[in-house]
């Protein structure tokens, strides 16, 4: 099994969505709506057409008017896509990061209560099939990833059976023009971590207690809970071990091990939000500092200022369950497209 960068384990030490219309009505179309409301009507004899009937004629118009504004506007979906839903998360506070309780990082410290504005959030991950949609109609880069191995799409198409898994060998430019392009952003760190854990500061988005099946990640292809001590431990389970046997058995490409979004209902956070633990880890919209907690405002914090890198969240399918924790911080540079970080997107409420 091949290695990319940010797929190791180890801790590194507000609108209403638009949807995008192709083009303006052509002048046929907008003379054949007017002829079709009946504003205009020509009786025998005359050359000239008169006014008719108010009230029918002005009935006409809107029905009309409203027909056509359906037709513009309503987005192209596969019926078999997973619905590309938000979810709103109301205003209030939530508890962020951790205690000291043996399992945290440095990085979640010191546990604080923040108050963060109602806002909304994708139900599901940024699937395959949805990123093709925006990669024909932009003509954007599609997802690739230095190792040709890992990449998993060919000839600008995804891996065949994998339209529906989140996708992944983005980076973060790439996320954050996905979302502009429906009108959307990425979600603050703050943000995702109210969305995963709710308010009472659960350790994960189900609850408080760990299960491996609950969740895409390495237990869950062991069937059992794994943890890697170091670096050393990962590479023996993805690179020679069980992990690799799996991969090469049951993964895409012989490789990756993500599954369709939305897989374990089970595992939902408390806001009906499906895989904000697991199956690949998520790009927000904040700078990653280790120690930013320690001066962080308590209300709808920004993050840090920062140049180097971007926090991902929530662990992905090749992170042991230390790392799918709520509060759990992992980071890579904006310009990684790891094969285990996908991202989803939000919308300001006003």
């Amino acid at each position: 099994m091949g290695m990319n960068s940010n797929d190791s384990p180890t801790k590194k030490a507000r609108r209403t969505r638009t949807h995008p219309v192709k083009a303006a009505l052509r002048h046929d179309v907008v003379t054949a709506f007017t002829k079709s409301t009946g504003l205009l009507a020509r009786l025998p004899g005359e050359s000239r057409p008169r006014l008719r009937d108010r009230e029918s004629a002005i009935a006409d118009f809107f029905a009309t008017a409203l027909i056509v504004l359906v037709l513009c506007h309503a987005p192209i979906v596969s019926a078999s896509s997973p619905p590309d839903e938000t979810v709103l998360i109301p205003a209030g506070e939530f508890f962020m990061g951790s205690p000291e309780d043996g399992s945290s990082f440095d990085d979640e410290r010191p546990q604080r209560k923040v108050f963060v504005g109602s806002f909304r959030l994708h139900r599901h991950e940024v699937t395959n099939a949805r990123y093709k949609r925006f990669t024909d109609e932009t003509g954007h880069r599609t997802p690739s990833h230095e190792k040709p191995a890992l990449t998993l799409w060919l000839n600008g198409e995804p891996f065949p059976g994998s339209e529906h898994h989140p996708v992944v060998n983005v980076s973060w430019d790439d996320a954050l023009a996905y979302c502009r392009w429906l009108g959307m952003r990425l979600p603050t760190e703050a943000e995702w971590e109210k969305a995963a854990r709710g308010t009472d500061g659960r350790r994960y988005p189900w609850g408080n207690e760990w299960d491996p099946h609950l969740a895409n990640s390495a237990s869950y292809w062991a069937d059992r809970t794994i943890e890697f001590k170091d670096g050393g431990e990962w590479k023996a389970f993805w690179m020679t071990g069980d992990g690799a046997r799996i991969a090469r058995e049951r993964g895409l490409n012989g490789e990756v091990l993500t599954l369709p979004v939305g897989s374990f209902p089970e595992g939902a956070s408390p806001y009906g939000l499906l895989d904000m633990a697991g199956n690949v880890s998520e790009w927000v919209q904040d700078w990653y500092e280790p120690y930013s907690y320690l001066q962080a405002p308590l209300s709808d914090p920004p993050g840090p200022d920062g140049r180097l890198l971007k926090v991902v969240r929530g662990g992905s399918w090749l992170k042991p369950a230390r790392n799918l924790r709520t509060s759990d911080r992992d980071y890579g540079s904006p310009t990684d497209r790891a094969t285990g970080i996908g991202f989803r997107c939000a919308q300001d409420v006003w």
